[in-house]
């Protein structure tokens, strides 16, 4: 037992230490080089690091809340809510909301609202990676727990059950993606009944605009707008994901 109970610290630690590592890593170059333009008010050449960093998927909430600040004052409504909607997303900040909101009733754009925080599909998007850590580290003492019935020869039945249940939880929490906003990159976009060129207009939109992400086919996007599917081209579209 005491054996078991080494073991079993021992991968709890483990486990535990991956994580922060996760978490913890430095920011690279890049990003410090351009907090440091941003703060001789050299916004132009710190945007571009900037914008060079996201493409390289490195981010921090900080520099998205500056890119968003950067924006607004070149007067780029759809580039200025684009930012903050991933600034929202990177740091779960409320005031991202209020902000987004104002802009968009000012501008008269929509999509946006202040209620997307009470959203299930937001709970669970901003809580994921503590469910799926949960979730391991369940399996792991359940695969402790099954390998200790074992050497001492008793019934495996619960602890087989709970591995096959958790491993299934897994499975699921891990492959199922919330559907993803995209924000309208270029004005007057034209939002189609179909995935073509010559399908009938439904409605034309200013950049900025938001709009829910249910669907692809080849080039189009299959967008809900109003309750109905409309369809635009990902070259017209700013994807949110970070």
């Amino acid at each position: 037992m005491k054996n078991l109970q080494t073991l079993l610290l021992k991968s709890l630690i483990t486990f535990l230490f991956s994580l922060s590592t996760i978490y913890c890593s430095a920011l690279p170059a890049k990003i410090t080089q351009a907090d440091s333009l941003f703060k001789a008010r050299q916004y132009t050449q710190s945007a571009e690091l900037y914008q060079s960093a996201i493409q390289e998927k490195s981010y921090s909430p900080a520099m998205l809340l500056k890119l968003a600040f950067i924006e607004e004052g070149l007067g780029k409504i759809g580039m200025t809510l684009y930012y903050l909607k991933l600034y929202y997303r990177a740091s779960d900040d409320n005031q991202a909301l209020i902000k987004m909101d104002e802009l968009a009733t000012k501008y008269n754009i929509s999509g946006y609202s202040l209620k997307e925080v009470n959203l299930p599909g937001h709970w669970f998007e901003q809580h994921k990676t503590l469910i799926i850590s949960i979730l391991i580290a369940l399996f792991l003492v359940t695969a402790l727990l099954l390998f200790y019935t074992l050497r001492k020869n008793q019934k495996t039945t619960a602890p087989t059950w709970a591995m096959g249940i958790i491993s299934v939880c897994l499975l699921v929490v891990n492959n199922y993606e919330v559907p993803q906003s995209i924000i309208i990159k270029r004005d007057n976009t034209y939002l189609m009944s179909g995935p073509s060129a010559a399908s009938s207009v439904v409605a034309i939109l200013p950049e900025g605009s938001q709009l829910q992400s249910i669907g692809q086919e080849d080039v189009w996007l299959k967008l809900k707008w109003t309750n109905q599917p409309v369809y635009v081209k990902k070259e017209a579209v700013l994807n949110t994901n970070l």
